[in-house]
């Protein structure tokens, strides 16, 4: 019989190894601790947020975004920097505003590239450990846009703009539309194939399908036909029920990737993010498209899953899709490697209060060799638009028209229907403020990056604005105060000898 005090030691020594235990569990036999959360964003190309079901608008369209809302954090308040592919995505990589990351047109000499110089969430991520993949639908966020870098696996649909003169000699540029994009089904299934398991991974999807016509639903989905097409058997413009379908059919896409994903265990641990690069006009304001700054436009769906920790349902606050990069790497524990203009998006998931949010965005449509609307008689007005939102007022100016600037209480306005530009002066001189505190403006087309060199005045003014070579100031553009907008100033960083105030662009 063993005597008391060697009992004693091993009911004490019992205690000490039930206690280690779930540690030896955790972290014994060659087991790791918890890796760092893998991370999907999916930007969904052309959606509007009151398309996307839980938004409470249109019912039955996005059942498998609505789940994952569910599950996640919807913001009722989202706003993208633009309402053009590649710079309202290099906003989502970035963290940044246009004017800070500088991919500000589709087309043009310069200045459709994102800067080797500018971090993105798959720089910082891969330099960190995670292995990194895109799958993407469409050529407008190639690799001819900067946006590989980073990635180890780049699925993209890469070829070049096509310029051709117009009868009016200007310069338009154009791709091919048929053939470089992808259906979302053929999208979902190169997610399958690309992602190999390793962990933690970062995997970027683009979905594509409401952009256009180009590529549309299988035809059984596109019945009665009278809905679709014309007598002519084209699909019917705008199409807002072909816009819902090809909502419809894209949402299933992304309920089976993800159900792929779920069957190889690679969604455990997993955060999600779910965004789109812009809206789109179904005739509002009249006009069917994008490259505007209404919010058909730039309101877009955001949700954010967690794989654990507290998340409120709902968030009410104006939010920005800059500040889906400085959420994740919040998340995931890792600083970024330069400052951003978003904000992690942390307190509001978990159910807390933050500071108030300013949105800003832009529309370089004039110097974009893309934007055949910058041609037409009947958008002349929107060659050149900038946009601050300060809750809940919104400011869209028009330096090339100042007089034809816009101001809407979107709370009580949600379809911008009251320009309130003229009747509230004190407001718009708060927000032309706001907004020329930014400096985001472009002061010139486009040149050449590798062309002739500039003259020593026209750098020194770029340099003064922020910007770098393969950019031209145009002497018709002059700058003047927000407080006082008949107060011609002389230089791009002149303030207003009456209120110090930072200048905005105009033309005169």
């Amino acid at each position: 019989m063993l005597n008391p005090t060697l009992m004693a030691h091993i009911s004490s020594m019992r205690h000490v190894l039930f206690a280690l235990a779930p540690l030896a569990l955790l972290f014994g036999c060659g087991e790791r601790a918890p890796s760092k959360p893998n991370v999907i964003l999916i930007t969904l190309d052309t959606t509007r947020a009151d398309y996307v079901s839980c938004y409470g608008v249109h019912s039955g369209v996005t059942p498998n975004l609505d789940a994952l809302a569910g599950e996640g954090t919807r913001f009722d308040m989202a706003i993208s920097t633009a309402g053009v592919t590649p710079v309202s995505h290099a906003s989502i990589l970035t963290g940044m505003n246009n004017h800070t990351h500088q991919l500000r047109v589709l087309s043009a000499a310069s200045g459709f590239t994102l800067p080797d110089d500018v971090p993105t969430l798959a720089t910082t991520l891969a330099k960190n450990g995670y292995h990194t993949v895109a799958v993407h639908s469409a050529f407008p966020v190639s690799r001819h846009f900067g946006f590989k870098r980073g990635f180890e696996v780049f699925e993209d649909l890469n070829t070049e703009m096509h310029h051709i003169k117009t009868d009016k000699g200007q310069v338009k540029s154009l791709w091919d539309v048929q053939n470089f994009q992808r259906r979302s089904d053929a999208t979902s299934d190169l997610v399958e194939q690309s992602l190999k398991g390793e962990e933690p991974y970062f995997l970027w999807i683009h979905y594509w399908d409401p952009h256009d016509w180009d590529k549309l639903p299988p035809e059984e989905l596109l019945q009665p036909k009278e809905k679709y097409y014309d007598a002519e058997g084209n699909p019917i413009r705008p199409g807002i029920e072909l816009y819902k379908t090809e909502l419809r059919y894209q949402d299933e896409q992304i309920g089976r990737m993800f159900a792929g994903l779920k069957a190889r265990g690679l969604l455990e641990n997993t955060i999600v993010v779910v965004t789109a690069d812009h809206g789109q006009g179904l005739m509002e304001h009249g006009w069917a498209a994008h490259r505007l700054l209404y919010q058909e436009q730039v309101h877009v769906p955001l949700i954010v899953k967690l794989p654990t920790g507290p998340q409120t349902a709902a968030v009410k606050d104006l939010v920005r899709t800059i500040d889906v990069v400085p959420t994740v790497l919040d998340y995931c524990g890792i600083a970024p490697e330069k400052p951003l203009d978003g904000r992690s998006l942390r307190k509001l998931i978990e159910g807390g209060a933050d500071e108030k949010r300013l949105a800003f965005g832009d529309q370089i449509n004039g110097y974009d060799t893309n934007a055949g609307m910058a041609y037409r008689e009947d958008r002349r007005f929107d060659q050149f638009l900038y946009m601050v939102i300060d809750w809940p007022h919104k400011l869209i100016y028009r330096p090339l028209h100042p007089e034809r600037s816009e101001l809407y209480d979107i709370a009580a306005d949600p379809d911008e229907a009251r320009n309130l530009y003229e009747s509230e002066p004190a407001l718009a001189t708060r927000l032309r403020r706001e907004l020329a505190k930014t400096s985001p403006w472009v002061p010139g087309p486009y040149q050449s990056a590798d062309g002739a060199e500039q003259d020593e005045a026209s750098k020194r003014a770029l340099a003064e604005l922020g910007y770098t070579s393969g950019q031209t100031v145009d002497p018709s553009w002059s700058w003047t105060c927000p407080e006082h907008m008949d107060e011609i100033l002389e230089g791009p960083k002149s303030r207003c000898g009456k209120c110090q105030s930072p200048p905005l662009m105009i033309k005169r």
